[in-house]
């Protein structure tokens, strides 16, 4: 456990036992919840789902694929190329996430968020992770804040295609079914 060998590989683990909450929930959750999610998060419509008004699992499970995918690369590719860097923001990233994201549209929220209580349950493992890779790969304090930024970054391009590229997913999946709009 004290290998970039064996770390590097935590961060697509981790996304995908987090995920796996939302997957579970999101629909659910998102049809009990109709109302309050519309009157307390009123432009908040994350997946591009405006058309039918709730999450759907297949639509999430989708893009939940995409960013496993995506994080595995980075992991493989940083084993391979022994270069952390990109792999240390990515992992960053997903940590604040937790923070920024899902716990604090919780406390906003007043209610459960899919995706809050991994949040709480990987967030210490996560940054604990990250202390452990940083004094393995001796990042300083600038080499941490470069990849904070880097983290910050790819979530807030990654996270607003992927929702508008579900919401293309979402349609067509919904037209597969055969059902009107």
């Amino acid at each position: 456990m004290n290998t970039m060998n064996f770390i590097v590989w935590m961060l697509p683990v981790i996304f995908m036992l987090h995920d796996f909450e939302e997957i579970i929930m999101v629909e659910v959750w998102s049809m009990r919840y109709k109302k309050k999610i519309s009157a307390v998060l009123p432009k908040w419509k994350p997946f591009g789902l405006k058309y039918i008004h709730y999450y759907q699992t297949a639509t999430l499970s989708i893009g939940v694929e995409a960013e496993f995918l995506l994080f595995s690369l980075i992991s493989l590719f940083s084993v391979i190329f022994q270069g952390y860097f990109l792999w240390y923001g990515a992992f960053l990233g997903l940590t604040l996430h937790y923070v920024f994201v899902h716990m604090l549209i919780c406390i906003k929220f007043k209610n459960y968020v899919p995706g809050v209580i991994t949040s709480v349950i990987f967030l210490f493992p996560s940054i604990w992770f990250l202390i452990k890779a940083a004094k393995i790969l001796h990042y300083g304090a600038g080499t941490i804040l470069f990849a904070c930024l880097l983290g910050a970054v790819l979530l807030m391009i990654i996270i607003p295609v992927l929702h508008k590229l579900m919401g293309s997913w979402s349609e067509e999946l919904y037209k597969y079914s055969g059902t009107n709009c």
